[in-house]
């Protein structure tokens, strides 16, 4: 929307290094409030039940994608990042996921449900962009009007069919900068301080190639918004493919620290490699093995700090590292956004 030639929702004088800071600041909108949500709502979980906090944070959603439609239909960059804040806090319910799954695995299964829990993401992932770019190309307005109707969907289903995985416990206060002190928490944990480090670098290094690859797409290819979501389709579902089958022999065999090292380090070798690539073709190299490895990296990483954690702990602690990925995400936007801006204005 912010790039594309017959539509803008900035006027048509703005700069493209303007734009791409408008890029950086959207993408970021959503993490940010995810970050400040993600532990309050995981600590909410563990006192007051998965359920109700489930409920409550997808009728945010809900309400976030309205107000994403109504922003679109009038052009307003003002109120499209309104609506981004609803949906990282929605968003944040992903710390209640997690515990979730804790609450419905042992010691010898939680790495398993952790991938199967990616593959269902990645499943999501794979059909979202290719309908969302497919839908964009008749109106900007339809591919948030499906994600609205998936989020009501997604909320019947928890009213009529989840049951309460979690016995509740003392309420206790919980404060809003809660995502602040959990990070100095986190460095504070001398068993999960490395780990903590290691994942906000490593979202925050994913989130500066991956979601800025697309406007990379668009001046060196030329892609529309139907080519962008079909490439983002073919890495998540081999992301899905991965996490739910081909993982499972490495997951199954090979220690957790041992297997989160390796897939970090090829990661980063496959990033660094597709800047030395200048055909289109290598994209279908590159991307499944990227995702291939971040099946292998995210899911473990979560195991990880998951067994460090009590059971009556699992919400708040996940709670933490959903804090470090949301921090890492909302960082890397607003710098890859104000970079990609200078790479414009220089003609890089």
């Amino acid at each position: 929307m912010l790039f594309h030639p017959e539509y803008a929702i900035v006027d048509s004088a703005v700069s493209e290094s303007v734009r791409a800071w408008y890029l950086g600041i959207l993408l970021a909108t959503m993490s940010i409030a995810q970050f400040f949500s993600s532990p309050i709502l995981g600590a909410l979980s563990d006192q007051k039940g998965r359920r109700p906090l489930f409920l409550v944070s997808l009728f945010l959603g809900i309400l976030g994608y309205g107000f994403c439609m109504i922003a679109v239909s009038l052009k307003s960059i003002v109120l499209l990042i309104i609506s981004r804040v609803f949906v990282g806090i929605a968003a944040g319910n992903a710390a209640v996921v997690s515990a979730t799954i804790v609450d419905l695995s042992n010691d010898t299964n939680k790495a398993k449900y952790f991938g199967l829990y990616s593959m269902a993401c990645g499943v999501g992932f794979t059909v979202g962009p290719f309908l969302g770019g497919l839908f964009a190309k008749s109106s900007f307005v339809l591919p948030f009007a499906i994600a609205g109707v998936a989020t009501v969907l997604n909320w019947k289903l928890i009213y009529f069919f989840f049951k309460e995985t979690h016995k509740k416990r003392e309420s206790a206060k919980i404060k809003w900068d809660e995502g602040i002190r959990n990070l100095k928490k986190a460095f504070q944990n001398k068993h999960l301080t490395t780990l903590f480090l290691t994942v906000f670098l490593f979202c925050f290094g994913w989130s500066f190639f991956y979601e800025f690859i697309p406007v990379s797409w668009i001046a060196s290819f030329r892609f529309d918004a139907s080519q962008i979501g079909f490439f983002y389709a073919y890495g998540a579902g081999v992301y899905a493919l991965s996490s739910g089958l081909l993982i499972r022999p490495i997951v199954g065999r090979y220690p957790a620290d041992k297997i989160l090292f390796y897939s970090l380090f090829s990661i980063g070798v496959c990033v660094l490699g597709s800047l030395a690539l200048s055909n289109a073709f290598w994209i279908w190299v590159y991307l499944p093995i990227t995702n291939f490895l971040m099946a292998l990296a995210y899911p473990t990483s979560t195991t990880i700090v998951s067994d460090h954690a009590t059971k009556e702990t699992q919400g708040e602690t996940l709670g933490v590292l959903q804090s470090i990925q949301s921090a890492s995400f909302a960082i890397s936007p607003l710098a890859a956004g104000w970079l990609l801006g200078c790479g414009i204005v220089t003609g890089k």
